[in-house]
């Protein structure tokens, strides 16, 4: 039941497509690789706004233990990508050869996201869009299923929070 969910939503999600939104989503998933994207925003803030260590290693912590979370994971569930699972989909960016889930991309989103958001309030909804973008470019480029997605967000706002909270 909910894995028929999840591919009905992933159909979904892949099928819609926009000429001028693929190259934005494909930018959004380079930029959001292993978390360069948060930790590239928390090092030029650092340097712009008064060179507070604090404001740069809680993300970079934050980013650091979600993508390894994430990615350890993926060793205990060994879930077939989309585009393995079903050959009919093709995706539109370069296809990862690790498990697809959870979703490292919005692991580091959502946790880069939270973090950066907490230190620079006034950017978060920016930083909240940026994570969002990251995160669906997973599914609308062919390479995750939305679960995948949802599992990455968890982990990354779970690790997030327990930083802030520690901080």
């Amino acid at each position: 039941m909910v894995r028929d969910l999840d591919r009905a939503l992933f159909r979904v999600v892949f099928r819609f497509k926009l000429t001028s939104l693929t190259p934005v989503m494909r930018a959004f998933t380079i930029a959001g690789k292993a978390g360069a994207l948060w930790g590239a925003i928390a090092f030029l803030a650092f340097l712009a706004n008064g060179l507070h260590l604090h404001d740069l290693l809680v993300p970079w912590a934050a980013v650091a233990v979600s993508w390894t979370v994430a990615e350890g994971a993926k060793f205990l569930f060994d879930r077939a990508r989309p585009f393995i699972s079903d050959t009919g989909i093709a995706p539109l960016t370069k296809t990862p050869s690790s498990s697809s889930f959870p979703s490292g991309h919005s692991a580091t989103a959502a946790a880069g996201a939270i973090t950066l958001s907490a230190v620079y309030p006034a950017f978060a909804p920016a930083f909240v869009l940026a994570g969002v973008l990251v995160a669906l470019s997973r599914i609308y480029l062919g390479v995750h299923y939305p679960i995948d997605v949802l599992a990455g967000l968890f982990i990354g706002a779970t690790t997030a929070v327990i930083i802030l909270v520690l901080s």
